[in-house]
Parts: structure tokens; C-alpha cells; sequence
């Protein structure tokens, strides 16, 4: 008798050890009656900045698109009176389809030009700069829209001496005789086309103002002009 009532606690305690559990399982894995609405992330607004209800704050809003683009430009400016042609890339990140960061830079070279007629001596402008980018972007999601490129950054020209121009250009022989920095902010507008949902074509113009440059073979303000071109860019906008 004592050892059925002995068996009988023993299983009655396991029975309850087990349905407790269960009940405890259900609770930490949330097998609950399920809400019928989830609420939706609550953002506030203070100034300049973001906050949302995790308590994360941003300057472009949470869960905002995040791309990025490489692009290639060609161009048309003239330095010291004489055409150039000039030709760079762009790396930049793009936040929330409307403002670009990035990187980007161009080399250029004038045509070349001779001091006196008749003379085997010509001399032609070279040279690149680069820098930071900041580009606002109005109206991304249109086919057609604006673009406002900022470049700031600096560079270098030189002034070139080429002898024996008349032949092949294979033989030509550059000699460096100048050369100078600068500092430039070039400031643009661009008018692109969303040509697929990868790929953009934009045509623009800017304009360049550097610091001074050395009187010797520089003008001050040989490269301060405009400038014109086409651009290809290629990323997730």
C-alpha cells in the first residue's frame, strides 16, 4: 500500500514538473494570441534630425534607400584662350535618391600652339584636379531632372614645350617647363536622363575658380572659365 501511494506522489509531481514547462515554454517563446495590428515606427522630427522609436537618430530619415554610382565625363573648357579637352570619373554614395557624396576628379590638355610662325617649337597647358564632391539632386525619380555638382579640391598644371610637332606624333618630344598648384571650387548644373533604372546620361556646365597661379608662365587666373560636357553614370540610384 505505502509503495502505490509512493508511486502514485512520484507521478503526480512528474505530471505537474511537466505541464509547468510547457506552460513556461509557451511564455518564453511568445505562442501568445497574436496582435491584429502592428504598429508602425513612429519618427519625430527635431530640426535637422531624425528620431525614430528605437531611439536611433539620423540626418536622412530611418530605413532611407542607401546607392551609390561610377560615372565618367568628358568635357570642353579653354585655358589661356585655347581649346582644352578634359576627361574624368566620379565615385560617389547617394542618400535617399536626392543628395551624392563622393570623390571625384578630371585631367585635361590644351591644343597645341606656336609662339612665332614657321617655328618647330610649340608649347600646349596639362594637368588634373579632384577633390570632394557634394551633389544635391532635385527630382531624382523623374526621367528628367537636375542635378547641382559641387566639386572642392585641388590640382596642378604644367606648361609643356613640344618639339618636332610636324611629324608623327609618336616622335614628338615633351619637355616640362613650368609648373604650378591650386586650390578650385567648381561649382555645376547637370540636366540627366534616367536612360534605365542603372544608368543615367547628364549634360552641364560649371564654372572654376582657382587661387592664383605663378606669374612666370601663369596668368593669375588662367584656369578661372567655364567649362561644358557629358556625363555616363552607371550604380543603384
Amino acid at each position: 500500500m505505502k509503495k502505490a501511494t509512493f508511486l502514485f506522489a512520484i507521478a503526480t509531481l512528474f505530471t505537474g514538473s511537466l505541464a509547468f514547462a510547457q506552460q513556461d515554454t509557451l511564455r518564453l517563446f511568445g505562442n501568445q494570441k497574436p496582435k491584429e495590428k502592428t504598429e508602425e515606427p513612429r519618427v519625430e522630427r527635431k530640426g535637422d534630425v531624425f528620431t525614430g522609436n528605437d531611439g536611433i537618430r539620423t540626418l536622412t530619415g530611418p530605413g532611407r534607400k542607401l546607392g551609390f554610382y561610377f560615372g565618367f565625363n568628358t568635357g570642353y573648357l579653354q585655358v589661356d584662350g585655347y581649346d582644352a579637352f578634359s576627361a574624368g570619373a566620379t565615385l560617389a554614395m547617394i542618400a535617399n535618391h536626392g543628395l551624392a557624396i563622393g570623390f571625384t576628379g578630371k585631367g585635361f590638355f590644351s591644343e597645341p600652339y606656336k609662339l612665332s610662325p614657321g617655328s618647330n617649337t610649340s608649347y600646349n597647358f596639362a594637368g588634373g584636379y579632384g577633390g570632394f564632391l557634394i551633389e544635391p539632386i532635385i527630382m531624382p525619380k523623374s526621367p528628367v531632372h537636375i542635378s547641382f555638382p559641387i566639386l572642392l579640391g585641388g590640382g596642378g598644371i604644367s606648361h609643356n614645350k613640344l618639339t618636332d610637332l610636324d611629324y608623327p606624333y609618336e616622335y614628338t618630344d615633351v619637355y616640362i617647363e613650368d609648373t604650378d598648384a591650386f586650390l578650385i571650387a567648381e561649382p555645376g548644373v547637370e540636366l540627366e536622363m534616367n536612360v534605365v533604372r542603372w544608368m543615367r546620361v547628364g549634360l552641364g556646365g560649371s564654372y572654376r575658380f582657382t587661387t592664383s597661379l605663378g606669374p612666370e608662365n601663369f596668368d593669375s587666373d588662367l584656369l578661372n572659365g567655364f567649362s561644358a560636357g557629358l556625363s555616363l553614370k552607371f550604380g543603384m540610384f
